[in-house]
């Protein structure tokens, strides 16, 4: 019997969790520590960012207890209250703009760094994912899980396709040229998967088509 949509769904979230998590070990283990390595004094950089930006929020919520005080001692004087918004917005805009100078010279470098980041968990995850799929064959944890299983021509080629290129591929390589793009790819694919799963006959979505692999229910013997 070919699976449904959630039970297809709640299959892959698993697999990503449980991937996910590895690289984020890896991370914690040694990537952070490579990724900041490649940024000349980060550790300088990165503690002064954030003292600045310590100091830039404490001021802010100084200045919004000030003018909250005030709002409370204006009463229901709607001039008051005008006059007391307009000394907020003043100071907000001095704040911010002092902050923009202060914090200029290092958004650079760290802007590189949480690049790297993105890349590092990019990268990571399309090569672990895929390394995943083929060694198990596409009997993941996911589908074990969900008791699920793939049928048809099933080999290292038609799940590459299935699992990763038409899965995962398309959405990574958008990433770093447009995030709004691949978020708007994510629900497209996620509601042309639920309108195809429900709407035909063996439940099928485009990648099953093209790779002529479906999935399937069945038992696992642990």
């Amino acid at each position: 019997m070919s699976a449904g949509f959630l039970r297809r769904l709640f299959s892959s979230l698993i697999d990503m969790a449980f991937v996910f998590t590895i690289i984020y070990i890896s991370f914690i283990a040694f990537g952070q520590t490579m990724l900041q390595n490649k940024i000349e004094n980060y550790d300088e950089i990165n503690a002064t960012y954030t003292e600045i930006m310590t100091v830039y929020n404490n001021n802010l919520t100084e200045i919004q207890r000030e003018y909250d005080v005030n709002k409370e001692l204006a009463g229901d004087d709607e001039e008051l209250k005008a006059i007391a918004l307009e000394n907020y917005l003043v100071q907000q805009e001095v704040l911010e703009q002092q902050n923009f100078i202060d914090t200029e010279p290092y958004n650079g470098p760290l802007g590189i760094y949480f690049t790297s980041v993105v890349y590092y968990y990019m990268f990571i995850f399309l090569l672990l994912m895929t390394i995943y799929s083929l060694a198990f064959k596409g009997i993941t944890l996911g589908r074990k899980v969900m008791r699920l299983k793939l049928a048809g021509p099933v080999n290292i080629a038609t799940i590459f396709l299935h699992d990763i290129a038409f899965k995962y591929l398309l959405i990574i390589v958008l990433i770093p040229i447009n995030v709004l793009f691949a978020i708007m790819l994510i629900m497209f694919m996620f509601l042309i998967d639920t309108a195809l799963i429900a709407a035909t006959k063996n439940k099928i979505t485009i990648r099953d088509m093209i790779t002529k692999i479906t999935v399937e229910r069945t038992e696992y013997k642990y």
